[in-house]
């Protein structure tokens, strides 16, 4: 057994059987989803199912999701549009990815990047996942 985290996925309702297998199971969304968005939860998830969300987004699976840290590593915002999969580190109860900034007050500019394309990859997983342009 591996270090257990607790995460969560917005996926297609027609790709829920795919999450289901990694352990993930459906919930009800604390508000609405657009039409054929699933929200699932993992609540025990080996090392926040990385790698295995890493594998579905090669296979062409859209999703936005997030983990919380383990023991051995941070807490993580992940999303695929499709093509793309892009992962960077966060805080835990925080949904906006984190970038770490050294002692003269600089941040790490190639987690700046890694931000920016992950947000850029966000914009094109809600569009593909159906959410309005204002809940963008």
């Amino acid at each position: 057994m591996g270090d257990r985290a607790y995460a969560q996925v917005l996926c297609r309702a027609k790709d829920v059987a795919a999450f289901e297998e990694l352990g993930f199971g459906e919930q009800e969304y604390w508000k609405g989803l657009p039409e054929g968005v699933s929200f699932l939860v993992d609540r025990e998830a080996n090392y926040g199912n990385s790698s295995s969300l890493r594998e579905l987004a090669g296979r062409g699976y859209v999703f936005i999701a997030q983990h919380d840290a383990g023991g051995e590593y941070d807490a993580g915002r992940l999303v695929s549009d499709g093509k793309t999969f892009r992962e960077v580190d966060a805080m835990v109860h925080e949904p906006r990815p984190c970038v770490a900034v050294d002692a003269n007050g600089f941040v790490d500019k190639k987690q700046l990047q890694a931000v920016r394309k992950y947000w850029r990859a966000v914009a094109r997983a809600k569009q593909k996942l159906g959410f309005a342009q204002e809940e963008m």
